[in-house]
């Protein structure tokens, strides 16, 4: 685990939401946070707890049914849910890409749907992989971004 990687234990929705506002702290804009863990495991919690932090107000809705959503805050910011795509990867720029604006902070659960190259850019990127242990506990691995080299 490198010096930027970090692995916590939230006992709690409040823990989660503590720990992402944390991580939003810390975010800058152009940074790209790639969310990955399994249905339920608390990846919308995080994002709006992230979102939060970074001075999104009103509803924060998961975007699973719309793909993306755009909020002001302090720094642009952008939710992307990709579990239900289904497109060929050659037509996901086009549709993704007002959400990648390098200006803002994007999250991204479900990354690891066919995206062609759309992750490939110079800009800071981020994990964060959340596991459910057992009843509200949770492991969440938290890898800061870092300049692709």
């Amino acid at each position: 685990m490198s010096v930027a990687d970090s692995k916590v234990v939230s006992e709690d929705e409040g823990g989660t939401a503590r720990i992402a506002a944390e991580f939003a702290g810390r975010l800058q804009p152009g940074d790209l946070i790639l969310l990955v863990g399994e249905v339920g495991a608390g990846k919308s919690t995080f994002v709006r707890s992230a979102l939060r932090e970074l001075g999104v107000e009103g509803p924060i809705p998961s975007p699973t049914f719309t793909i993306g959503r755009a909020y002001r805050g302090r720094v642009p910011a952008f939710h992307l849910d990709l579990y239900r795509l289904e497109l060929p990867a050659e037509e996901v720029p086009d549709l993704l890409g007002e959400y990648l604006d390098p200006s803002g902070i994007t999250f991204v659960e479900w990354p690891d749907r066919p995206m062609g190259n759309l992750f490939d850019s110079p800009r800071r990127i981020g994990r964060v992989e959340i596991r459910h242990l057992d009843g509200d506990r949770r492991e969440i691995r938290l890898s800061e971004p870092v300049s692709p080299d």
